[in-house]
């Protein structure tokens, strides 16, 4: 009798068919790639509609909105990336992290004489809320 695991795979010994892997690599860049670009656009379009200059100092209450805006958006991008593959969601969850991490370093680097608000808005709140943003679609728990 045939479980349901294995009804439709193409190998019966419980092993995973030969385009299980690319599928699932494939899946995870997906993922990766969408759950980092609803970030990225979202900011982006955050500061383009507020008319906010993101290399120049702002006000207290700028700055806090912009950070909840962004850890909000960063833990959708991470919620919707993961679901392309929830097996590895937590892995795309730390590369969605590790993105907004690296372009954040890149441009504080790129821009030395800044502001670097931002910067360290996508550092220190937005790449962890990515990361835990990715726990809620994970399957093991």
């Amino acid at each position: 009798m045939a479980n349901a695991t294995s009804f439709n795979d193409e190998t019966s010994n419980g092993a995973e068919p030969k385009s299980s892997a690319a599928r699932t690599v494939g899946l995870c860049v997906a993922g990766w790639l969408t759950g980092y670009l609803i970030s990225c656009v979202s900011s982006i379009l955050y500061f383009l509609i507020g008319q906010i200059s993101a290399h120049k100092p702002a006000s207290t209450l700028v700055m806090t909105v912009t950070a909840i805006y962004g850890v909000v958006f960063a833990a959708i991008g991470a919620v919707v990336g993961a679901n392309f593959c929830r097996k590895f969601a937590l892995g795309i969850g730390a590369s969605i992290a590790l993105t907004i991490g690296i372009v954040a370093l890149w441009s504080w680097y790129e821009t030395p004489a800044d502001a670097h608000w931002t910067q360290a808005v996508a550092i220190l709140l937005m790449a962890p809320a990515a990361q835990f943003g990715s726990l809620f679609r994970r399957l093991d728990y």
